[in-house]
């Protein structure tokens, strides 16, 4: 018997609130790059959004859940090298689409060229995250729940870059982030529940228990969220940078040899 909430209901909430806060977090993120005309800052601020969305918002949604994740009878380890790489996937592929619409002119064709292929990602990471788990008794998934995990995912991640290209007002923003919590949780448990159980296999399980993942896992992420909000507590706001701008064209204008024939 497959049960997704083995230590009760409270890995639901603590997925939710965990991607809801890195969802958040990351189109924050994306609105002050916005705020950027360089390439090279807007680059940057683009790919710390990419790490609180991919990293917290999807990935550490998906390794909470996954706690509650047990068969009965059966022991579950997990091998830390795909584990990891299940990860790296998820701030890879929201990287990738992030890009492509926030470098160089935005259009409906980027965004859903962007969307398709983060979504697959975003699905490619969940099933990555699968494939790290080493049991005695074989799992295999059901083709319509993985059609419907896929197409969760790529419409989720559709309307994230949308989002985060579009969202100016930060209570706007953390009602998008609900709404992308809400889409990433879908898609892992419609994909989770085409998990079915086969016979017994011949291998061992490898790799590391779920429980033996948790502190290093919650350490780790405190400190990535502490990190993000700092980063966001002090993005300076559009006046802040638009009276810097001026500060620096009068120190241009007054630096000596400076032209002042224009005037």
């Amino acid at each position: 018997m497959i049960e997704h909430f083995s230590h009760g209901y409270v890995t639901l909430p603590v997925a939710f609130l965990v991607s809801m806060t890195g969802s958040a977090l990351g189109l924050l993120m994306a609105r002050h790059a916005r705020r950027h005309q360089e390439p090279g800052r807007r680059l940057l601020w683009l790919s710390v959004a990419a790490f609180a969305i991919g990293g917290t918002g999807i990935w550490v949604m998906h390794f909470v859940a996954m706690l509650g994740f047990t068969v009965t009878d059966a022991e579950l380890l997990y091998d830390p090298g795909l584990t990891a790489l299940s990860a790296l996937i998820a701030v890879a592929v929201v990287a990738c689409g992030l890009f492509v619409i926030g470098l160089g002119r935005y259009t409906l064709l980027k965004l859903a060229l962007a969307g398709l292929f983060t979504g697959a990602g975003v699905a490619a990471m969940h099933y990555t995250g699968m494939a790290a788990v080493s049991a005695d008794v074989e799992l295999t998934h059901r083709t319509g729940y993985v059609i419907a995990a896929v197409a969760i995912a790529v419409g989720a991640a559709t309307t994230a870059l949308w989002l985060s290209w579009r969202l100016e007002k930060t209570a706007a923003i953390w009602l998008a982030a609900i709404v992308m919590a809400l889409a990433v949780n879908l898609m892992h448990y419609t994909a989770m529940l085409g998990v079915q159980i086969g016979g017994e296999t011949v291998e061992q399980p490898h790799g590391a228990h779920s429980m033996d993942l948790i502190f290093p896992m919650a350490t780790l992420t405190a400190i990535v969220l502490l990190v993000l909000i700092f980063a966001v507590v002090t993005v300076p706001t559009d006046e802040e940078m638009q009276t810097e701008a001026r500060m620096s064209t009068i120190e241009r204008e007054l630096r000596p040899g400076a032209d002042r024939s224009s005037r």
